[in-house]
């Protein structure tokens, strides 16, 4: 007869707290970035500056999502996860962007968008914005679950 162990969903996620205090810092980084980035969005001379900031913060979001990520896959370690945070550089710059735009259309653009008949435009916004915040997400996760290089 085969015994099968249930493993409760606490121990899973925090079997590996080492990965997930380093993703909890770079998520508090990411955000320090990316409301730092906003107020340099605001003028034209900071723009540039500004979206580079929301670039490194989505770096900084996609790592911390990974990292958090990671104790679900065979990187269970941190020692063994912590590498792809730079192994993965391209897809996480890339996740990167999508995060900078998809934050950039739902804080930016929807609060400027306040008029009434500007409803179905903000809509869309949101909408649009929501769904790139959520493909940087997937961009993490998938990368979590990649076996490492050796």
């Amino acid at each position: 007869m085969a015994t099968e162990t249930y493993r409760h969903a606490m121990t899973t996620a925090f079997k590996n707290w080492h990965s997930l205090a380093v993703g909890a810092v770079l998520l508090a980084f990411s955000v320090f970035l990316t409301s730092t980035a906003f107020a340099s969005l605001k003028t034209a001379q900071t723009a540039l500056q500004g979206w580079a900031m929301l670039v490194i913060a989505g770096y900084a979001f996609v790592s911390a999502i990974f990292l958090g990520a990671s104790p679900l896959s065979e990187n269970s370690t941190l020692t063994e996860s912590f590498p792809g945070v730079f192994d993965h550089f391209k897809s996480f710059i890339v996740g990167g962007l999508f995060y900078a735009i998809g934050n950039f259309l739902v804080t930016v653009e929807a609060a400027s968008l306040g008029a009434p008949e500007q409803v179905l435009t903000l809509a869309a916004a949101l909408i649009v914005g929501g769904a790139l915040t959520l493909v940087a997400v997937l961009v993490a996760v998938a990368a979590a679950f990649v076996r490492p290089r050796k």
